[in-house]
């Protein structure tokens, strides 16, 4: 279908939509009490006097405003209650959208009037918990958690199962106060079925250790998913099975036991349509295990990750995937002091990649373009283990014990062409690993009285990883940078094996001077050591490698003291800080030993101000000290790919990163509109940046301090509005960064700004048929001496939700892309179409289901990427064309 014709679909549905703007008729009002206070957060619903159903629903603002849309010519009975006032009651007919209606609430006289008002309300508020009644917002069409929050105001779940509430991350999910596969909200969105969730309440400012609650300025927000009475000692779940052309096939299951004092869960899947259960971004959420103590007081070691080179996969990216996860997660309370929980996760995931790019390498000439086609097979499997028990003997006392382990195997294979000038290479390489750590800590808190509070936290970590790479080409190998001895082909072996251990601690003591004033000192030591090994051999050569030889320690010890003073006065809050450290680190090496130390002295500041209940502005403000791990430190040579030559720099000192954040909420019910934005600044001084030397497309690369100032500036802004029965998003994120780095041996400045900016707009007609138009924009500037290129993508996208008739219905989504090369002068044009059908009878627990993903059978997408010494378009493989017969079954 050519583009033109799909703008005129895209438009056909735009004026569908609007054409439905204006059909209902706005009722607005003021709650308040006797005394003529405003009252927030109370409920206002619109009962249709012939049908009996709620014809409108709303809730009143922090200034006890609200604004409800009705269709006119009915009559109705408008309904108003919050907790402690008596429910207010008045039948409307004909009003007048400009008038305001004054509504007063007398107070309630018994405490059963009370309870039964609670139990009636969609949302109330009390204190830090906003609690949603998810029967007041959703349609019982909806399969699981995700699709639940995605209906309550306020609330956005992205493609990943990331929830945002009013702008705010979500940092746990907890199901009956119980956390839910260690709080990972993925798989409770993506897995929790929605006819088991009877309340969601938002915990603002959560923290599970009540000796420090509101002590500490982390302003973590968690959901707690609230089960119904009648899953509330059973087992519940749903089984789904699928089989399609070409061999494929789904399987997943998830199984949920819940009793007042023990808690099990089971989720198990497999597939090789790219349904991703469990993928590496995941993996990488689970296996950071339990978080360091130094980052509080400013200190930070940068390691190389263990999974680093080892590409995430998705649909849009790869040519074949295959997955498969099992998971258990289990909560037990034998008593209210005591708690056993914890989990088991085992992955694997088996992926097919296939790309062909356009480097071009940051060297002055003419001759800097490389033709690269790659073939890739990425092996991943993995097992992450945590157990934790809990101990409160009473209120103003808590222990923690955490154990946490996690191992992979990992095997990445590609068979890559290299084209550069006259030279054709042909390269197959091969990347494994085994890494695996484990990881305990204790935690112990204590508030003797109430203006004193102590804690002590231990922590201890030990990594291992054994990386080898298995390098073949027919073509001499870096050449210009290290003579390899003749051969008919190129074969070499490289294998490392690397330890860290880390052993932290830290004491704290808060004296609360007042309700609104409390100071925190802290005591903290952190003991961080490396060990490397290293080194490199060629097939069927006896000559020794010893550039590449590493046999490496490092060690690096922080002791510091840390105060902090924490005031609130009227909308405000204060908190500054400052902790002083002394580092002292040792660097052992073929060539000797070396030993620094130094005193520095970190500052810190959070503010906030609470403009009005539903508008706040947050500032923070942290100077953090990087350092070296043993890898940059390593004068031994390193073999990174096939044109690529690694070296430390035993020179290295540690960068100092100043950071400012800064962001802004706002949600108001009375007008539907929702508005947040976040700006981050970071100033890094004598940061570690890299060095490039060129030998034709060879790179040799090493790390120095540089002196000016890099930086990096990134934001984004989103607004939504409610206007009657359409809903209205816009947003936007930006990200610039300049980076001073040595190319060549010349100084140079890379520069890269990339925007998005991206607005939907969806709407409801008939009450059958859910529209979604969406567009977004990305452009990517990259910039570096007189090599300057700009990607663009645009991307117009439409979703349809329609139920044809009764438990039958219809999904689709279709996305165009139009992705531009400025540089090149080159356009590609690529598009996606997913259908879905689905029929389940109401009340059935049967679903069957029918989806056939890539309808117009599109093979590859676009893609670009920059980094220190080269620019790069993509081209990658993706599935083809291909459907599946689904079968699900509610237990």
């Amino acid at each position: 279908m050519p583009f033109s014709k799909r703008l005129i679909l895209l438009a056909f549905f735009l004026g569908f939509a609007l054409s439905a703007f204006g059909q209902g008729k706005p009722l607005i009002g003021q709650v308040l009490d006797s005394l003529n206070r405003p009252i927030p957060y109370a409920n206002v619903v619109a009962i249709n006097q012939s049908t009996q159903r709620i014809g409108g629903f709303g809730i009143s603002n922090d200034e006890g405003r609200f604004k409800i849309t009705l269709a006119p010519g009915a009559e109705y009975l408008l309904r108003v209650s919050f907790v402690g006032f008596r429910q207010f009651e008045v039948p409307i007919k004909d009003w007048d959208s400009e008038v305001s209606f004054q509504i007063k609430l007398q107070q309630s006289d018994t405490e059963l009037g009370l309870v039964e008002v609670v139990s009636e309300m969609p949302v109330t508020m009390k204190g830090d918990t906003l609690t949603y009644k998810t029967d007041a917002f959703t349609t019982g069409t909806e399969r699981k958690l995700g699709d639940v929050l995605e209906k309550l105001p306020g609330f956005q779940v992205d493609e990943n199962g990331d929830v945002k509430v009013q702008g705010k991350k979500v940092d746990e999910v907890l199901v009956d106060g119980k956390k839910f596969f260690d709080g990972n909200t993925k798989l409770a969105t993506k897995n929790l079925p929605a006819n088991a969730v009877d309340r969601v309440q938002v915990l603002k400012n959560f923290n599970e250790v009540s000796p420090i609650r509101g002590l500490d300025n982390d302003e973590k927000l968690a959901l707690n998913i609230q089960l119904k009475d009648g899953k509330k000692n059973m087992v519940f779940g749903d089984l789904e099975a699928g089989l399609g052309p070409q061999k494929r096939y789904l399987g997943h299951a998830n199984v949920f036991y819940y009793a007042p004092k023990l808690n099990v869960n089971l989720i198990g899947g497999s597939n090789n349509v790219g349904e991703q259960t469990f993928t590496l971004q995941d993996y990488f959420r689970f296996s950071g295990g339990m978080a360091g103590l130094g980052g509080r007081a400013g200190s930070r070691v940068q390691l190389n990750g263990d999974d680093l080179g080892i590409p995430l996969a998705d649909r849009t990216n790869a040519a074949q995937l295959k997955t498969h996860l099992s998971a258990l997660n289990l909560n037990y309370t034998p008593s209210k002091k005591w708690r056993h929980t914890g989990f088991l996760i085992a992955s694997a995931s088996d992926n097919e990649l296939g790309s062909n790019s356009l480097r071009t390498y940051l060297i002055a000439g003419d001759n800097v373009q490389e033709k690269l086609n790659s073939v890739s097979q990425v092996e991943n499997k993995s097992a992450l283990g945590k157990y934790t028990l809990t101990f409160t003997p009473k209120d103003e006392t808590y222990v923690k014990y955490s154990l946490f382990g996690k191992i992979s195997e990992i095997a990445n294979s590609n068979q890559q062409q290299s084209d550069f000038g006259q030279n054709l290479q042909n390269i197959a390489s091969l990347n494994t690993r085994t890494p695996y750590s484990l990881q305990q800590k204790l935690e112990w808190f204590h508030a003797p009285s109430e203006q004193h509070v102590f804690s002590t936290e231990i922590n201890w970590e030990s990594k291992f990883a054994d990386p080898l790479f298995d390098l073949q080409t027919n073509l001499r190998p870096l050449l210009g940078l290290y003579v390899i001895p003749d051969a008919q082909t190129y074969r070499l072996f490289q294998s490392q094996e690397l330890r860290t251990n880390t052993l932290e601690g830290a004491f704290n003591y808060y004296y609360i001077l007042n309700p609104t004033n409390h100071l925190n000192w802290s005591l903290g030591y952190q003991n961080f050591s490396q060990s490397l090994t290293g080194s490199l051999r060629q097939e069927n050569s006896t000559q020794p490698f010893d550039a590449f030889k590493n046999e490496n320690e490092f060690s690096l010890q922080d002791v510091y003291l840390g105060t902090t003073w924490k005031t609130k006065w009227k909308k405000g809050v204060l908190s500054p800080s400052v902790f002083l450290h002394r580092y002292a680190w040792r660097d052992r090496q073929i060539a000797g030993q070396l030993a620094y130390s130094k005193v520095l002295a970190l500052p810190g500041l959070y503010a906030k101000w609470d403009i009005k209940s539903n508008r706040s502005l947050t500032y923070r403000f942290q100077t953090e000290a990087n350092f070296m791990d043993i890898q940059k430190l390593a004068q031994g040579l390193v073999l990174q790919d096939y044109n690529a030559v690694f070296q430390g720099n035993r020179a290295l000192d540690n960068g100092l990163f100043d950071t400012h954040t800064l962001s802004y909420t706002h949600f108001d019910m009375f007008s539907g509109l929702t508005m947040f934005g976040n700006l981050n600044y970071q100033r890094k001084r004598n940061e570690i940046t890299t060095t490039t030397d060129f030998a034709g497309i060879n790179r040799l690369l090493s790390l120095i301090n540089i002196q000016p100032v890099n930086e990096t500036l990134n934001g984004d802004i989103r607004l939504e509005k409610a206007l009657n029965k359409l809903k209205f998003e816009l947003g936007g994120r930006w990200n610039a960064f300049s980076t001073n780095l040595i190319l060549d041996d010349r100084p140079t400045q890379n520069q890269q700004f990339s925007q998005t900016y991206d607005t939907r707009l969806t709407t409801t007609f008939f009450k059958v048929l859910e529209v979604d138009l969406g567009y977004s924009f990305t452009a990517n500037n990259y910039l570096s001496g007189a090599v300057e290129n700009t990607f663009s993508t645009h991307s117009p996208k439409l979703e349809i939700d329609l139920d044809i008739i009764k438990g039958l219905k219809l999904k689709a989504d279709y996305t165009y892309n139009t992705y531009l090369n400025q540089a090149a002068a080159t356009r590609s044009d690529f598009d996606f179409l997913n259908a879905f059908l689905l029929y389940r009878k109401k009340s059935s627990p049967w679903e069957f289901k029918a989806s056939v993903w890539n309808v117009f059978d599109t093979r590859s997408i676009r893609r670009d990427s920059f980094n220190e010494n080269l620019i790069s378009t993509f081209s990658y493989l993706v599935q083809p064309r291909y459907g599946l017969l689904t079968v699900k079954y509610d237990l």
